[in-house]
């Protein structure tokens, strides 16, 4: 039986909750556009999302983006309770947070609290940081939209800052990027494809010249060159490697005609692909 359930609003949208139980439960979440951080305090759960199932230990934290969550909850054995503290971020929220850039995650490796992050062992930053949330739900009447957003960023930085950083950035990427991530599965999809810029543009739903815009500012490269130089190394590896002939591996990286990929080839490298096709094979004879 649901003990308790105490909810925190900003701008009419729940940001923090937390549940109290004292039997088995189940809680369903719709997570409509939203990263949702779910942390144990008392007893056990089983996360389950569309893409996986994870059993959280108390004292632990888990991370979901963007999916409905399932919770299965089973309280502690010696004091009969679990309690749960959800923190909902919005993408809108984690976007002005972040401002597209993500911290330095370079030196999080040494960030030696938090080998316990997302799974493991308990955290002791993350325990002290949900209990000040908690102390909110008890204090309701000196909390404001300002306060609410500070503590979704204190969350956002200190996981960034944690052994889990790479992790939770490859996360909230995809989450706040999505369009943007999109758009790069269908050109890398389609690298080696006879395909032309018009056919690539339409599948990513753009014109023509909106796409070569949007190319050039996610690759820092128009859409043309840098095709020609993934499909260049593409064919330089497969030289190397494969007993394929010269157009075959011509075709398979994408290109038209022999002759083309040649003359690229030799732009590029400075001599013909059956040139450095030859001196691999020279020296597997050796």
């Amino acid at each position: 039986m649901i003990i308790e359930h105490k909810k925190i609003e900003k701008n009419k949208k729940v940001v923090f909750e937390t549940i109290v139980s004292d039997s088995r439960d189940t809680f369903n979440f719709r997570l409509k556009d939203e990263a949702c951080f779910v942390h144990v305090k008392h007893g056990t759960h089983v996360a389950i999302s569309p893409s996986e199932v994870m059993e959280l230990p108390e004292g632990n934290l888990a991370f979901s983006v963007g999916e409905n969550l399932i919770l299965k909850a089973y309280p502690n054995i010696d004091n009969g309770i679990y309690q749960t503290t959800i923190i909902h971020i919005d993408r809108e929220t984690t976007l002005k947070t972040l401002a597209h850039n993500f911290p330095d995650i370079s030196s999080s490796k040494e960030s030696a609290y938090s080998f316990d992050t997302i799974t493991g062992k308990p955290c002791v930053i993350t325990q002290n940081y949900i209990e000040g949330i908690l102390h909110y739900f008890n204090n309701p009447h000196i909390i404001t939209n300002e306060i609410i957003a500070l503590k979704v960023k204190e969350i956002l930085f200190l996981l960034l800052r944690s052994k889990k950083a790479k992790q939770v950035t490859s996360l909230l990427e995809g989450f706040v990027n999505r369009d943007t991530k999109s758009f790069k599965n269908t050109v890398e999809n389609h690298l080696f494809n006879d395909i032309s810029l018009n056919e690539l543009a339409h599948l990513c739903n753009m014109s023509l010249s909106t796409f070569k815009r949007h190319f050039k500012k996610i690759y820092n490269a128009t859409p043309t060159d840098y095709i020609i130089e993934r499909r260049l190394e593409n064919s330089r590896k497969l030289l190397a490697t494969s007993g394929q002939s010269i157009i075959d591996i011509a075709l398979a990286s994408g290109f038209k005609s022999v002759s083309h990929y040649s003359r690229k080839f030799k732009g590029k490298y400075g001599i013909p692909p059956s040139q450095y096709k030859l001196t691999f094979s020279e020296l597997v004879w050796r």
